[in-house]
């Protein structure tokens, strides 16, 4: 890793006030993306979607599975 800080994408340009913070734990990084289903009360959702248009409160859980059709 560098020691250069990584200046944000223009994606990661929003308000101050509307970022929020996740857990995440990587338990292993050898599926490609598209290969995962994420889901939030057992609706599928995109990678891109935030918190905000979820609607998630706090210790919420994204469901992440390994979709089998894709392999």
């Amino acid at each position: 890793m560098s020691d250069q800080e990584s200046k944000p994408s223009s994606g990661d340009l929003r308000d101050k006030k509307e970022r929020a913070h996740i857990k995440l734990r990587v338990v292993g990084q050898d599926l490609p993306v598209n290969s995962l289903r994420l889901l939030f009360k057992g609706q599928r959702i995109a990678d891109n979607h935030s918190r905000k248009e979820l609607g998630m409160e706090e210790e919420e859980v994204i469901e992440v599975y390994q979709d089998i059709r894709s392999k």
